[in-house]
């Protein structure tokens, strides 16, 4: 019995290991094997007592008050631990405690030992649902890579990944997991980034692209320079914030615990009065059985866990469970422009040659400045320009770029100028009258070094695109009776003023610097004619928008895989970048809090219940025992319904 025993708490210890902490570990194996321990001796002993010879009588009660002890020994001792601690679920136990001691100095051995059997056992079946819960989480624990395929001057060495260093060039094969953040030096491939982002469709990788560990290398060799490693990695960093979270409390979590206090001494007095009125130990017995608030103990983490399990599905990062509850509530939502519910990043859409230069030169003289640069308008004509020509070679010649205002490339005896106008004025040349057009107009222009004749051939157009999902998220939101949408952006409001009109936002504030933007959210918080402060959602990229975030009540930060500012700042981090996400945390967390309602009026309601019929005699200690499960039963499968969000 004893070696079964020990067995069944090294496998449950193993299966918890990834999830619980050591001392919960080491509870619950000593809680189910001094239950099966204590049901193998009351077996005995009723054998003893039924069907053994009278003289046999004794030593059956004997083997049934060690089996009534042993079972009963790890809840007293948790229980004592209860009277010096604020433990919720130690002074739960202080219940189960009393009746156990109780049974046994009436002699009434079956109770005693049943008692803290059937407890014992919905401790165990309350983890099982609980960790069935947190699955989805466990999930990062699983990505991480077991080795990593070193490249040194002798080829490649197996290592542990977190031996790795910055720096350090690794081999990943297609099915491999990328063992540490870094970028793409060699070859090309499809990742599967979906455990880390929630979105499901691959993406493409070549030489000069981030790449992150957890995720899949689907198809081709790549060799990766090491940029961070271990703990260090955006995946080390999810899982200590998911784990961070864990442990956090919601309001709601926090009232639980402060009011149980209160309970256990009025549950006390309730099963003296009974006892006191009735003479009926097995009644007051069982008001003790029964009045364990565990559902009510469970209304709050239960639902939280399986929200935070979902988030994590979705690829959402949930850095503390109160923000849940805060996000049920947002009435209004600011969102930045760039990179949130635009792209942030700049196409070229158009050319405006001037006289008879054609559209083709404008791109040739363009291209000549823009492929030694790094700047975003560069960027884009460089993409623009091989879109059509795929094969065009860069240009050779001298490239001298001044920052912020344009770059100039010497070819032979040309020289090339692609910038603003204000600049190009200042290098001598006569501009036209800037086009109307809402985005970026950036000018090319041309010089002779031997004639000094000077010509603007052109300006070109950028825009920055709204993203596909925005105008979806935003009608999303409208839905949600979202009261005010408001689009925030440092850009030129001629610019911000079409993107703010296409997606349908209540107001577009442009020209703000990113403090200015603290200032906006402060605003919106207080524009309301009540005299209640609206609760302000605040969106944005996370790198230049952390003034705004903090002071936001909720500040969510968009596509922030591989950003530690992004991390730091933000309250919640969106780790793709799909807008639709925010809607479906919003509706989760409204679902997650109806739970956590509904769980807590069940687990006040059915102990308030079983205590009358315990105190009525209708209920006995043992139907307690099962019977008080009722109420977990509910809040476990209550809860476990939000894991089904889609």
């Amino acid at each position: 019995m004893s070696s079964l025993a020990m067995t069944a708490s090294a496998q449950l210890e193993r299966r918890l290991d990834s999830v619980l902490t050591g001392t919960e570990r080491r509870r619950i194996a000593v809680q189910l094997g001094s239950a099966m321990i204590a049901g193998g001796l009351l077996i005995v002993g009723l054998s003893q007592i039924w069907l053994g010879p009278p003289e046999q009588r004794s030593v059956g009660e004997l083997t049934m008050g060690l089996a009534a002890l042993i079972v009963a020994l790890p809840i007293i001792v948790d229980g004592a631990r209860g009277l010096w601690t604020s433990d919720p679920n130690s002074q739960s136990n202080q219940l189960v405690a009393l009746a156990a001691l109780a049974a046994m100095a009436s002699g009434d051995f079956i109770t005693a030992t049943l008692v803290p059997v059937i407890v014992h056992l919905g401790h165990f079946l309350e983890e099982r649902s609980l960790l069935g819960a947190q699955a989805a989480i466990e999930g990062l624990e699983r990505l991480t890579a077991r080795r990593a395929m070193l490249l040194t001057d002798d080829g490649e060495v197996a290592v542990d990944p977190d031996s790795l260093r910055g720096g350090d060039i690794v081999v990943v094969r297609p099915g491999d997991v990328l063992p540490a953040d870094g970028e793409v030096v060699l070859g090309e491939s499809t990742i599967d980034q979906s455990m880390m982002t929630g979105e499901s469709i691959p993406v493409d990788a070549s030489e000069g692209c981030l790449v992150f560990a957890g995720c899949v290398n689907l198809t081709g060799m790549i060799r990766i320079r090491v940029d961070k490693a271990g703990e260090r990695t955006t995946l080390g960093r999810l899982r200590e914030m998911l784990a961070a979270a864990e442990q956090s409390k919601t309001p709601v979590a926090k009232a639980i615990e402060r009011y149980v206090g209160y309970y256990v001494p009025l549950v006390l007095i309730i099963a003296a009065a009974v006892l006191f009125l009735t003479r009926d130990p097995s009644r007051a017995i069982a008001i003790l059985v029964v009045a364990c608030p565990v559902g009510f103990l469970l209304a709050g983490p239960s639902a939280m866990i399986a929200c935070l399990a979902v988030a994590s599905r979705l690829g959402v990062l949930i850095k503390n469970s109160k923000f849940v509850e805060v996000l049920a509530d947002v009435e209004v939502a600011v969102l930045d422009k760039t990179g949130t519910v635009t792209y942030g990043k700049l196409e070229l859409i158009g050319a405006e040659p001037c006289g008879e230069h054609s559209v083709a030169v404008l791109h040739d003289s363009a291209f000549a400045c823009a492929h030694g640069s790094l700047h975003p308008v560069s960027r884009a004509v460089v993409a623009a320009v091989h879109a059509s020509d795929p094969t065009r070679e860069r240009p050779l010649g001298e490239i001298h770029e001044t920052a912020g205002k344009g770059v100039r490339a010497t070819i032979g005896e040309l020289v090339h100028y692609l910038g603003r106008a204000d600049w190009l004025t200042q290098q001598g040349f006569a501009m036209p009258e800037e086009p109307a057009h809402e985005g970026p107009v950036v000018w090319v222009a041309r010089a002779d070094s031997r004639t000094d004749a000077r010509e603007v051939l052109g300006c070109l157009l950028f825009a920055d695109r709204p993203r596909e999902d925005a105008h979806h998220a935003i009608e999303e939101l409208r839905e949600l009776d979202i009261e005010r949408v408001v689009l925030l952006t440092g850009d030129r409001r001629r610019v911000a003023e079409p993107i703010g009109q296409h997606l349908g936002v209540d107001e577009v504030i442009a020209d703000v610097l990113p403090e200015e933007k603290l200032e906006a959210v402060r605003h919106e918080r207080h524009a309301a004619a009540t005299q209640e402060p609206m609760s302000v959602l605040v969106v944005g990229d996370g790198v230049n928008d952390s003034p705004a975030l903090t002071e936001g009540d909720v500040g969510v930060a968009m596509g922030a895989m591989g950003s530690d500012i992004a991390m730091q700042s933000a309250d919640i981090v969106l780790m793709g970048a799909d807008l639709r996400r925010l809607p479906a945390m919003i509706r989760l967390s409204r679902l997650t809090r109806r739970a956590i309602h509904q769980n807590l009026a069940v687990g006040i309601v059915v102990p308030l219940g079983m205590i009358l019929l315990a105190s009525a005699g209708i209920v006995t200690p043992l139907a307690g025992a099962v019977l008080h499960h009722v109420g977990e039963s509910f809040v476990l499968f209550n809860s476990a319904r939000l894991l089904r969000f889609r």
